[in-house]
C-alpha cells in the first residue's frame, strides 16, 4: 500500500517496506520520501507512527493557535 500527498510542487510518498531481510532480523518500516526536497528517505519503525503523527498535529495545532 502507498499513501501520496501532494501540495503545489512538492509530494510526499510513504509506503510499507521490509528492510534487513538478508540479516535474519527483517522488519517492517513505513519508507517516507518527498520530491523537490533534496533530503534523504525517513524510516519509521511501525511502533513509532502515532508518535510522528501526534507531533504534526501538535505542530499543526500550535500554528494555529
Amino acid at each position: 500500500m502507498t499513501f501520496r500527498f501532494t501540495s503545489k510542487d512538492t509530494s510526499l510518498t510513504a509506503r510499507l517496506v521490509t528492510i534487513g531481510e538478508h540479516s535474519g532480523h527483517p522488519e517492517q518500516v513505513v519508507l517516507i520520501k518527498t520530491s523537490g526536497v533534496k533530503s534523504p528517505a525517513l524510516y519509521v519503525p511501525l511502533n513509532r507512527i502515532d508518535e510522528l503523527l501526534t507531533g504534526i498535529k501538535e505542530v499543526a495545532r500550535q500554528a494555529t493557535a
